[in-house]
């Protein structure tokens, strides 16, 4: 009877140590506030679920982290919001299914298996990004920061681009925005978009996309210095050698992009009001000038590199944390160039429309507070 008990009071340590050791894990999530890493989970709505290689599947809660190799599934009603590269979320609707290939930033993939994806992609539309996709039918290339549904059926991959530009299947075949495109083993057809190409899924992803947006503007310099020094990151492990760091929002509960550079914002119409260089974290970044960067996400099957990084120039932003004056920037990486300094008064007005060559195609207003 001794023996029983004693047994029972062990194995119930044991899993309390397990759960402690589950909501430190989770916490310190949170209490470090940056991440560099590709697969955090940041919002899921409904029954969500992730297969992990010989484990069984369990519940998706917004306090995990994907490895390479998870199936996340959603069920009616689910929908899950997936932290990529730096300033890339993917989201899941209901009913749907993909696969985390591999989190990596240099290598980073996702496979669709069936249902329906969005993947918004932030930053000015100069930026030349590199982010694969796979489906059963297709394999292609996010290139430009933008707005991309793709929905996988058996036998049919149906890809939306509302904003930006992809390249299909390894090919120097662009499809810009505004257009729909459905490959089957039979081929190809492209089919201009219209109002029946939009759901309940498109709003939900553009109202993540505007609260996010609205995160990064709310963000405390000093709160983000606290993350900065707490973590095993440190000022100086940067190195600036991508464009920003997914950073803690007790606004919104979640994890929101901060970059390195100004000019950054949503392709659904916010700025990114907050930015950080190696001075610390400044406010004014609207859509403006960009100096023409490259940045290659993927080096799988090619080269990359990054060039002409924005930099230098006098930053004037203030915030909860205080206010000042920042000369010099930072030294971009080898090979860059330094652009020209920002405007004193940041831009509000709208980016330029890549696709149409038309002047501007809204114009932006800094978030409510």
């Amino acid at each position: 009877m001794k023996t029983s008990f004693s047994l029972s009071k062990t194995v119930l340590a044991i899993v309390a140590l397990v759960a402690c050791a589950t909501i430190s894990s989770a916490q310190n999530r949170e209490r470090f506030g940056i991440s560099a890493k590709a697969g955090g989970v940041n919002a899921v709505s409904g029954k969500v679920s992730v297969k992990t290689k010989d484990q069984a599947a369990r519940l998706l809660t917004s306090h995990d982290d994907l490895a390479s190799g998870d199936i996340v599934t959603t069920g009616l009603a689910g929908q899950v919001e997936v932290l990529l590269n730096p300033g890339t979320y993917l989201r899941l609707a209901e009913n749907s299914e993909f696969v985390m290939e591999d989190t990596s930033l240099d290598n980073l993939l996702v496979r669709l298996t069936k249902g329906s994806a969005i993947i918004e992609a932030t930053g000015p539309d100069e930026l030349k990004l590199s982010i694969p996709v796979v489906t059963d039918q297709a394999r292609f290339t996010i290139v430009r920061a933008g707005i991309y549904r793709i929905n996988a059926t058996a036998g049919t991959t149906e890809l939306i681009v509302r904003k930006g530009r992809v390249e299909l299947n390894g090919t120097n075949e662009r499809i810009k925005g505004g257009k729909k495109v459905t490959l089957t083993s039979a081929g190809e057809t492209i089919a201009k978009l219209t109002s029946n190409d939009k759901d309940q899924f498109d709003d939900w992803s553009k109202t993540r996309g505007q609260t996010l947006a609205r995160a990064n503007s709310k963000l405390n310099p000093r709160t983000v210095n606290g993350y900065l020094m707490a973590s095993s990151l440190g000022y100086g492990s940067f190195g600036f050698s991508r464009f920003g760091l997914w950073t803690w929002s007790p606004f919104s509960s979640c994890y929101t992009f901060l970059p390195f550079y100004y000019n950054w914002g949503s392709p659904y119409g916010s700025y990114y009001g907050a930015y950080f260089n190696s001075y610390g974290v400044y406010y004014g970044g609207g859509y403006g000038n960009y100096g023409g960067g490259v940045v290659t996400h993927n080096t799988n099957g090619g080269s990359g590199g990054s060039s002409g990084y924005p930099g230098g120039g006098t930053s004037r932003g203030s915030g909860s944390g205080g206010s000042g004056s920042s000369g010099g920037g930072y030294r971009p990486p080898s090979g860059g160039t330094m652009s020209s300094p920002p405007p004193s008064t940041p831009s509000m007005a709208g980016p330029r429309d890549p696709d149409s060559g038309s002047r501007m195609i809204n114009t932006i207003k800094p978030p409510n507070h």
